[in-house]
C-alpha cells in the first residue's frame, strides 16, 4: 500500500521541495500557568522514609482497574485526555535540566551524558556506557521498567495540572480523566485509518494551541522536537562537532552543522516505503519466533539457525534509524532525547507483552553480555535476576526481568492483552496479530487476481534475505537498501525508491572503533513484493525453482550511512546477505497464524549486485 511510484527525477524534486526549512519555536515556550497557582518547574522528588532511592512503581493505579495505554490516534480522540499529555510532555520538557525527573536527565538514563542517576554508580571502569541493553538478552526486559519511569512522571505531572483548574465540573473532569492517564505508544505497523505512518501531530508544526487551565495559549510542539536548555557544551563527549552545537533534537538533518533542521517530510516518507516491511517482520516474528533468546535481541550466537536473523529489536533499530537518518534518534546515545523515542518504545513493549502472551513459558535465559554498559562488564553473565538499573522498585532493590515479567506490575495493560477472567487473552491476541499485520496481499483488486493467481500466493513459500554483520563495522550506524529492479544512481533517494523491498539498519553507538566485533542479524521479507509480482502475471509463482532465478536477475543491494553517503558494498568486509525460504501453512482461522517449515537456504547475495 505505502510503496511510492515515483520516478528518479521526482524523487530528486521531492529532496529539493522538502527541504523547506522548519522553523523552530523560538518565539513560542512553555504554556504559562500565571493566573492559576504555580505549577511547579522543579516537582519535588518523592524518597521513600527508609531508602535513599527513587522507586520506579508505574502510573499510580485507580482502584483495581488496569488502565489502558492507547495507540497515540486513539488518545487524540479524546480531547480531555489529550490536552493533559501535551501539557505533561510540555512541563517535564521545561524542567530544569538538574532535576533527576526531568526530560534531560530521564532522556540521559538510556546513553549519554554517562552520569548517574538515582545515584547508581558505574561499575569499575564502565563509566563511558548507558545504563541501556542492547544486543542483549535484557533488551524487551529493561525497557519495559524505564518506560514505566516515563510514564510515572508523566502520570504526576498529570494530576498536578488537572488539579489547575478552577474548581468545578470543568476541573472534576480534568481530575477523572488525568486518574486514568497512562501513556500512548505509537504502532508503526499497522496500516493507519487515514495519513501515513508518522503521525501529523509529530512532525507538521513546531507549536500546537492547547486549551489548559489559563485558557488557549500556543505553545511549542513537545512532540515536534525537544529543545536542550541549555545545552551543556561537552556533554556529548563521543559526538561528532554537530551534536555538542545543535541545541534541537533533530530527524533526517539537512546537514552537520549547528544550523540544520530536520526534514520530516523525508522521515515519513521513508516510514511509508518501509511499512509493509515492519508489517512483515513483526508477522515472521509472531509466527515463527517461539524462543525469547532469538525474538529479544539482535545478537548472532553460535546455536542460531538459518531461521533465527531477525527479533524485535531489529525492527526497533529500524524504525530508530529511519526516523533519525543521523540526527539523535539514529544514535544509541542520543535517541532517547527525542519525543518519538518512549512513543516507539512503548510500542516495542507492547508487542514484546503481545509475544509473551502467545509464548507464556520462554523467557529470560543466562547469556553472556555481548556489550559493556555502566553496571555490567562484555562477558558477564545476564539472566532473569540480572539487576535492571537503575531502576529501584519500593522496597529499595532493583528490578529485574522476574519481576517486570508482567505489565500489570506497572498498572497498565494494552488493547490487545487487557482481559478479564471470562476473556481468552490469547486468542485476542492473536485475532489482533493477523487483523494488524497479517498478510493482505490476496484482498487486492488487481485486475488479475484471479482465482489461480491467488492460489500461487496463497499456497507460498515465505521468502526472505538473511543479513548479518559486525555492529561496528562502520563505526557508527549505517543502512542496507535491498532492491528488486533498477534504482537511482544517487544514494540520497535509495530509501525513497519505489523499487525499494526494504531497509536494514544498523543502530550503532559512535566512535566505535577498539570495541570488539559483535555480530548481528536481521532479515528483509521478499513475500509481499514477489506476491505482487505474481498477482500482476510478472511472476509465474512462488515456488523454488522460479523465485531464485528471478531474484538472481533482480536482486540488488547498496550500503550508506545514515547521511546518505555511499559506502561500497565490499567495504563492509563482515557484511553477508543470503536468500533463503520456508514452506508456510496458512492460518485456518483468525485464531490461528501460520505454521513454518525449515528453512532452506538458496542463494548468496555477492558483493557485485
Amino acid at each position: 500500500m505505502y510503496f511510492l511510484k515515483i520516478s528518479s527525477a521526482g524523487l530528486l524534486a521531492i529532496l529539493g521541495a522538502s527541504c523547506i526549512q522548519s522553523t523552530y519555536a523560538n518565539d513560542h515556550g512553555s504554556y504559562n500557568y500565571d493566573n492559576v497557582r504555580n505549577v511547579a518547574r522543579n516537582p519535588m522528588v518523592p524518597r521513600q522514609s527508609t531508602q535513599n532511592n527513587y522507586p520506579v512503581t508505574g502510573a499510580a493505579k485507580n482502584g483495581t482497574a488496569i488502565q489502558i495505554r492507547q495507540e497515540i490516534r486513539e488518545l487524540q480522540k479524546d480531547p480531555t485526555l489529550w490536552t493533559l499529555y501535551i501539557l505533561a510532555l510540555d512541563l517535564m520538557q521545561y524542567t530544569n535540566q538538574t532535576d533527576m525527573l526531568s526530560w534531560y536527565q530521564i532522556s540521559g538514563i538510556h546513553g549519554e551524558p554517562y552520569a548517574p542517576w538515582d545515584n547508581v554508580q558505574p561499575g569499575a571502569g564502565l563509566g563511558n556506557n548507558g545504563y541501556c541493553q542492547h544486543v542483549s538478552i535484557l533488551f524487551p526486559t529493561w525497557h519495559r521498567p524505564y518506560v514505566a519511569l516515563f510514564e510515572q512522571v508523566m502520570y504526576n505531572l498529570v494530576q498536578e495540572i488537572a488539579s489547575r483548574w478552577p474548581a468545578g465540573p470543568v476541573q472534576d473532569k480534568y481530575v477523572t480523566a488525568g486518574k486514568n492517564f497512562r501513556i500512548p505508544f505509537w504502532d508503526w505497523a499497522a496500516v493507519p485509518s487515514e495519513g501515513g505512518i508518522l503521525p501529523d501531530i509529530v512532525q507538521d508544526s513546531p507549536t500546537i494551541p492547547v486549551d489548559g487551565p489559563d485558557g488557549t495559549q500556543t505553545i511549542a510542539n513537545p512532540l515536534f522536537t525537544y529543545q536542550f536548555k541549555p545545552l551543556l557544551p561537552g556533554a556529548f563527549i563521543y559526538g561528532p562537532t554537530q551534536y555538542n552545537e545543535e541545541s534541537y533534537v533533530l530527524r533526517y538533518p539537512n546537514n552537520n552543522t549547528a544550523s540544520a533542521y530536520s526534514q520530516n517530510g523525508l522521515v515519513a516518507i521513508q516510514l511509508n516505503n518501509n511499512a509493509p516491511t515492519f508489517r512483515s517482520r513483526l508477522y515472521n516474528l509472531f509466527s515463527a519466533y517461539h524462543n525469547y533468546s532469538t525474538f529479544s535481541n539482535t545478537g548472532w550466537y553460535p546455536d542460531n539457525t538459518d531461521g533465527d536473523y531477525d527479533s524485535i529489536e531489529g525492527i526497533h533499530d529500524q524504525v530508530h534509524a529511519l526516523v533519525g537518518s543521523g540526527g539523535h534518534m539514529s544514535v544509541t546515545d542520543y535517541s532517547a532525547f527525542d519525543p518519538l523515542f518512549m512513543l516507539h518504545h512503548a510500542n516495542i513493549d507492547r508487542l514484546f507483552a503481545m509475544w509473551q502472551v502467545i509464548n507464556p513459558d520462554s523467557y529470560v535465559v543466562p547469556t553472556a553480555a555481548t556489550a559493556d554498559t555502566y553496571n555490567f562488564a562484555t562477558g558477564d553473565t545476564l539472566d532473569s535476576q540480572s539487576t535492571l538499573t537503575p531502576f529501584h522498585d519500593t522496597s529499595g532493590n532493583y528490578w529485574d526481568s522476574d519481576t517486570v515479567r508482567d505489565t500489570r506490575v506497572f498498572g497498565y495493560q494494552y488493547p490487545e492483552t487487557n482481559g478479564g477472567s471470562d476473556v481468552d487473552v490469547k486468542d485476542q491476541v492473536l485475532k489482533a496479530v493477523n487483523t494488524l499485520y497479517g498478510d493482505k496481499t490476496t484482498n487486492g483488486t488487481d485486475g488479475n487476481n484471479t482465482p489461480q493467481r491467488r492460489d500461487a500466493v496463497v499456497n507460498h513459500r515465505e521468502w526472505l534475505v538473511n543479513l548479518k554483520s559486525d555492529k561496528h563495522a562502520l563505526n557508527g550506524s549505517f543502512f542496507v537498501h535491498i532492491f528488486l529492479g533498477n534504482f537511482s544512481s544517487d544514494p540520497k533517494t535509495w530509501s525513497l525508491d519505489p523499487n525499494l523491498v526494504g531497509t536494514w539498519a544498523v543502530l550503532d553507538k559512535l566512535n566505535t572503533a577498539g570495541l570488539p566485533n559483535k555480530p548481528i542479524s536481521g532479515t528483509i521479507p521478499l513475500t509481499g513484493r514477489l506476491s505482487k509480482l505474481v498477482l500482476a502475471n510478472k511472476l509465474q509463482s512462488l515456488d523454488t525453482d522460479v523465485v531464485p532465478r528471478y531474484l538472481d536477475a533482480n536482486l540488488k543491494y547498496r550500503v550508506t550511512l545514515l547521511d546518505d553517503t555511499e559506502v561500497g558494498n565490499g567495504d563492509v568486509p563482515s557484511l553477508s546477505l543470503m536468500v533463503v525460504s520456508a514452506p508456510v501453512v496458512p492460518p485456518q482461522t483468525d485464531s490461528e497464524l501460520p505454521a513454518w517449515g525449515t528453512v532452506v537456504v538458496h542463494m548468496n547475495i555477492t558483493t557485485t549486485r
